[in-house]
């Protein structure tokens, strides 16, 4: 199919303007497809390609989600590690703010609890700052500071307390003084092949953490 294209000129003979028409040859299929497409710059994304992305999100969050949630999630053993580390270090810092006593009790039950300790016949005796502090101390029960509770499935398979087993006892009591020192106080936990041991240092009541497998 031919297209007619209109030129003007000038033709002395007649003296005016001539009009020639010129024709041109419309670009066949294989010539059409063959010319680059591009999108306007206005043009949005067509429904398909909305649809095939949102797919391919869909498909990585779903690849990815249970590794997230396990990340959020603590595991028991994890968790066991992280709740004694910080009942001891509660109990350290307790006993240094209040000036009195504090202690971590440990149950066979896998309770774990920080109190305030009014026995004071065992360790350093505290050395109370003021008067405000005495009063604070002696001022009705004590409250308790921290409580928490070990997975049924963590098993402790070593614990000391001055060198001395606890495994037989009730309650394991773990006493800080305000002076910085602590008893000297070791534990073994044991969950899932993992093994984890916990030791207090009594001359700094710091708590130190070791994964032996």
């Amino acid at each position: 199919m031919m297209h007619t294209k209109f030129r003007t000129g000038h033709d002395s003979a007649c003296g005016g303007p001539v009009i020639r028409f010129a024709a041109r040859a419309r670009p066949n299929a294989a010539e059409r497809a063959a010319r680059p497409r591009f999108r306007r710059p206005g043009a949005g994304f067509t429904l398909v390609e909305i649809m095939i992305v949102v797919a391919i999100i869909a498909v990585v969050f779903a690849m990815g989600a249970p590794g997230f949630v396990q990340v959020l999630q603590k595991g028991p053993m994890r968790q066991a590690v992280s709740d004694v580390v910080e009942a001891l270090g509660q109990a350290r810092a307790q006993a240094i703010l209040r000036g009195v006593p504090v202690e971590f009790r440990l149950t066979g039950e896998g309770a774990m609890e920080v109190w305030p300790s009014n026995d004071h016949s065992r360790g350093p005796q505290p050395e109370l700052l003021d008067a405000s502090v005495e009063d604070e101390a002696g001022a009705g029960p004590p409250a308790k500071v921290f409580s928490a509770r070990l997975h049924q499935d963590i098993a402790v398979t070593l614990l000391e307390l001055n060198f001395r087993s606890q495994m037989e006892a009730e309650e394991t009591r773990v006493r800080f003084y305000p002076n910085g020192t602590s008893d000297d106080f070791t534990v073994v936990m044991e969950f899932g092949g993992e093994i984890h041991r916990i030791w207090l240092d009594p001359i700094t009541a710091l708590a130190d953490l070791e994964k032996l497998r």
